[in-house]
């Protein structure tokens, strides 16, 4: 595989097309900023556990890997078998291919219809095109143009990781989450599967509030204010023993937020979805969890950013 390395200043990225178009490695200076995989191996065996994997066409998981839409039964193939669902989409071991590249940015590009596998399992055709960006920060830009003759329902979203603690100062315990565009927070059964529409967050869940790790962990969803400035950060990860902050922008047609702190890994993700999970489940309910439909020679573009800053 080709690791294509994209430079500006003290900031350096790692991207891989042929794994998804995922990013490897963010570091700014001497500070790794994402927890990316040690060896392709481990990328393989566990895709969606490092770096900042890209999820299309749904982010979070689609309960039995079953949705209806158009009066079609769509069936997908679990990758989380522990629970049943499929997860975090099908493009994620896609071979892109790079359109344009330079010193500090590189754009790549999926077509569905280049790829036997995924045309079998996803009945609708698409273009899909990634920018990475570096400089005063990571940007990454996506485009999705539906290039088939039926309307396409679709999610999009990032699984970015980053080290806990931040630059191996202090502890997991002290990092604090904050997410002041938090308006409410999707009910979750035993399952990680909405249950209804969103509620008001409490407790250690309103992270509209500064919340210390502690020994808590997290695998939730939360719905961001629609009418937020996107130049400000949506969410952060704080990290006080060293005076340091990873900032998380997104635009505003990104509009959910899941927060991913396991107990058995040193990581916590900040995860920008454009719906929120079983999205498609959701919208056969009358839920709106953010479901979009692009009719033919329709397109969609949204973004999102990784920035250090102090606390």
């Amino acid at each position: 595989m080709e690791f294509i390395t994209i430079e500006a200043q003290s900031e350096r990225a790692i991207i891989v097309p042929e794994a998804g178009c995922q990013c490897f490695a963010y570091r700014v200076a001497s500070l790794d900023v994402v927890a990316g995989p040690p060896d392709l191996e481990t990328w393989r065996a566990h895709p969606f556990r490092s770096g900042i994997p890209l999820l299309f066409p749904w982010p979070g998981r689609v309960a039995d890997g079953r949705f209806v839409f158009g009066g079609r039964e769509v069936v997908l193939p679990i990758n989380e078998p522990a629970r049943g669902h499929a997860i975090h989409g099908l493009t994620w071991n896609c071979a892109f291919a790079v359109a344009r590249h330079g010193p500090y940015y590189v754009h790549c590009v999926l077509d569905s219809s280049s790829v036997p596998e995924l045309s079998r399992v996803w009945p609708y055709r698409f273009v899909l095109e990634i920018d990475h960006e570096i400089g005063n920060g990571l940007r990454v830009r996506a485009r999705v143009a539906n290039t088939g003759s039926v309307p396409m329902p679709f999610g999009i979203g990032a699984h970015p990781y980053f080290h806990a603690p931040l630059g191996n100062a202090g502890s997991r315990e002290d990092l604090v989450v904050h997410a002041p565009a938090v308006t409410s927070q999707w009910p979750l059964d035993s399952r990680m599967i909405p249950t209804g529409p969103p509620i008001a967050p409490a407790g250690r869940f309103d992270l509209r509030i500064p919340q210390r790790l502690g020994r808590y962990s997290y695998d939730d969803a939360f719905r961001l204010d629609p009418a937020r400035d996107p130049a400000e950060p949506c969410a952060r990860l704080i990290n006080h023993s060293n005076r340091t902050a990873v900032e998380l922008r997104a635009e505003t047609n990104m509009g959910e937020l899941v927060v991913y702190a396991p107990p058995d890994n040193p990581v916590v993700a900040l995860e920008p979805y454009s719906c929120a999970p079983n999205a498609f489940n959701l919208a056969a309910r009358g839920i709106d969890g953010g479901m979009r439909v692009l009719k033919p020679g329709e397109s969609f573009e949204t973004g999102f950013e990784i920035r250090l800053s102090a606390p």
